[in-house]
């Protein structure tokens, strides 16, 4: 990727070498992670909705396929790396873009600085072989984590084609040895044969709390989004960009279903409890149905684990990158996150202050509440990109009515009935963080959600008061020249 012009002037990132519509379904799927949700998320949801997980999975993919519609025809409209930035301004206005902008941005840092903590924590006990506490053992973790965090960043610095490149090599490795556990747990019939239960509604106390697990399902999928932001830097946008949206969304939840229900039925629908209480189910399948050693299969989920995890992260910190990028260039925040790399052409300043913020933070936690930084912090910042979701659903139904009135006539279904089916299933994992009497560390997680959209809305009112011709001018700029250039209703300024 060579170097583009600078943002100094509303420019967009403009590489020599534009990627195809299988580049940019790659950061989606990547971010999404399907090793890292299918080893540590499975059996906690079927601790709650026994074996029906692949259900879950699969009713939850529906869910989160309508929120990946409304994103690509937005996309396929107004293609900008600004992404929900961009879109949620053109119909809500600029000051709700900005609202969400903040709330977002920090729930992917807060998010990350669980996940980086987590990464830490995990390679300090299962790659040192270190599983005591103390100080030692926390500064270990937080020296390894800034290194971890640093080598996830250098990929995304050098260029997009080289992140991309390094995110293909980690997804396939990743992707095939899903499917090999997966295959050979169903080819052999499980333990107890393979069965259609998985896939019906349970009963009891299951049946209650399987709304909780959606949540956690739905939060599965997070990170889908990471195609929208590299709009400009991919060849005929409008139709690849949405491929990558919606792709991403579709494979993840075949993979998702197919190995909830693969370890599901490696276990027996009889001996759910026993998935459950695993501390690694997917290690447990290999071993008894690839015929190998733990010694071998241990070790190498491990490996796996982390080939997910850096792929996540790699994709993360491109399309994070960009959004501040695009941002700073409708100087909604600091104009020094705009600036490309002299050589690389990269957004490498928006890079670095998205990954060190939340190294910093989980840094901070590793020290303080070491046992609950890699789930309270998650849990918190994912809630902010929820929002963003659900502001994302509402703008295109918004929006549909704002082209209407302009006489430019839109798909009813896609993009009035398809978000608000988007809207509701949003609002399972919102519930999720809001509700009241929440156990442990999680008690305050109602006030802290409320907090972080309290904080986006306060930056907002202050720019609002102190730079009103920022937020004036920042439609004009939020687009840049791929979505200005088929926009049916452009913003005033770029007539």
């Amino acid at each position: 990727m060579t170097a583009p012009a600078l943002a100094d002037d509303g420019e967009t990132l403009v590489p020599t070498k534009k990627l195809g519509a299988l580049g940019v379904l790659m950061p989606g799927v990547a971010q999404i992670a399907p090793a890292f949700n299918l080893f540590f998320t499975t059996a906690v949801m079927a601790s709650l909705a026994g074996p029906s997980v692949p259900l879950v999975f699969l009713i939850s993919m529906v869910g989160m396929l309508a929120t990946a519609l409304s994103l690509a025809q937005f996309s396929s409209v107004y293609p900008s790396a600004g992404s929900f930035v961009t879109y949620i301004s053109r119909s809500l206005g600029v000051r709700v873009a900005t609202a969400v902008g903040v709330i977002t941005i920090l729930g992917y840092m807060i998010t990350f600085a669980g996940i980086y903590i987590f990464a830490g924590q995990y390679i300090v006990a299962n790659v040192f072989g270190v599983t005591s506490s103390g100080p030692g053992v926390n500064l270990l973790t937080v020296v390894v984590t800034i290194v971890y965090g640093a080598i996830v960043t250098v990929p995304v610095i050098i260029g997009l084609q080289f992140g991309v490149r390094v995110t293909v090599v980690l997804y396939v490795i990743e992707v095939v040895v899903l499917l090999t556990i997966s295959f050979a747990v169903l080819a052999q019939g499980g333990a107890e044969g393979l069965s259609t239960a998985p896939f019906s509604w349970p009963t009891g106390t299951e049946a209650s709390n399987i709304f909780i697990t959606f949540g956690l399902a739905v939060v599965a999928f997070g990170g889908f989004e990471a195609s929208a932001p590299l709009a400009e830097e991919t060849a005929n946008p409008r139709r690849n960009v949405p491929i990558g949206l919606v792709g991403a969304v579709l494979i993840s939840g075949f993979l998702y279903v197919i190995g909830s229900y693969a370890v599901v039925s490696a276990f027996g629908v009889s001996r759910v409890a026993d998935f459950a209480k695993d501390p690694n189910p997917f290690a447990t399948a290999t071993v008894r149905f690839l015929h190998v050693s733990s010694a071998f299969a241990v070790p190498f989920l491990v490996a796996i684990f982390l080939i997910s995890l850096t792929s996540s992260y790699i994709s993360a910190n491109t399309q994070t990158a960009r959004v501040l990028f695009a941002g700073a260039r409708g100087r909604l925040w600091p104009r020094a996150l705009d600036h490309t790399h002299p050589r690389f052409g990269t957004p490498w300043v928006a890079a670095i202050w998205f990954v060190a913020p939340s190294i910093v933070l989980g840094c901070i936690m590793q020290f303080a509440d070491p046992a609950d930084a890699g789930s309270v912090l998650p849990t918190l910042g994912i809630f902010g990109v929820v929002i963003m979701y659900l502001v994302t659903n509402v703008a295109l139904v918004v929006q549909f009515f704002r082209l209407r009135r302009r006489g430019v006539r839109k798909n009813p279904v896609l993009w009035v009935a398809v978000p608000i089916l988007g809207v509701l299933v949003l609002l399972i994992p919102v519930w999720g963080n809001l509700r009241l009497g929440q156990a442990g560390a999680f008690a305050i997680m109602p006030e802290l959600s409320v907090l972080l959209i309290l904080v986006g809305v306060a930056y907002t009112i202050v720019l609002a008061v102190t730079r009103p011709a920022v937020l004036a001018a920042a439609p004009a700029l939020l687009e840049g020249a791929e979505a200005i250039e088929g926009d049916p209703a452009p913003p005033v300024g770029r007539a």
